[in-house]
């Protein structure tokens, strides 16, 4: 028996595959047309860097005791100040302080300590125009000079990492310290001893601060 001929009346039995139908075909691609393409995500961006604090300032400053004063500042630390300055009032003299700014805003508490001294100059002259000694008796005041250590608290005005304005206020410890002198004085020869007087006093102070 002959497979040939069975084999061809049974593929010719067998129901043909179901074309597709064209209605589903249109709405498949109306339906792959609308979705909307994926939207691509914007990358995110790196968070802002502060900017540090500049390390270094120019400052000037008046009041009492300092005088008048002209000041290198450093800054180590972004709440940390310290300066170191030439002053001058009766005489030359040097200012050195250490400054606490605790918070880095427009408006800033500070906290300082200071000490200063004044050299010899013309505070002799000052101290016998303000004592009321008659001239005969000036060769008995020597050479003067004045120290002093103070703390204030203030507040600065401005930024950090450019111009600032303070004021402050406290008290301070002062030694005046003058020399002992001679002279003739109703035909006698007098000399006095060096001493020394020492108070508190009350300490104000304005300051410009640039830092670069």
């Amino acid at each position: 028996m002959r497979l040939a001929p069975l084999l061809l009346i049974a593929l010719l039995a067998a129901p043909a595959p179901a074309a597709a139908d064209p209605q589903e075909n249109a709405q498949g691609a109306a339906a792959t047309a609308a979705a909307p393409a994926p939207v691509a995500q914007p990358a995110a961006s790196p968070a802002p860097i502060e900017e540090p604090c500049p390390q270094f300032g120019l400052q000037f400053a008046m009041g009492a005791p300092d005088g008048l004063v002209l000041s290198l500042v450093y800054s180590p630390l972004s709440w940390l100040l310290l300066d170191a300055g030439f002053a001058y009032t009766l005489a030359p003299g040097l200012v050195l302080g250490v400054e606490f700014r605790p918070i880095d805003f427009f408006v800033s508490p500070i906290i300082r300590g200071e000490y200063g001294y004044y050299f010899t100059g013309n505070t002799a002259e000052q101290i016998k125009k303000w004592s009321g000694l008659p001239e005969a008796s000036w060769p008995l005041v020597g050479d003067a000079s004045y120290n002093w250590f103070s703390g204030l608290l203030g507040i600065a005005l401005g930024s950090r990492r450019g111009f600032t304005f303070t004021v402050e206020g406290g008290v301070g410890w002062l030694s005046l310290n003058v020399k002992g002198g001679s002279g003739t004085i109703d035909n006698g020869q007098i000399t006095t001893a060096d001493w020394k007087a020492q108070s508190f006093m009350p300490v104000a102070r304005l300051s410009f601060l640039l830092f670069f």
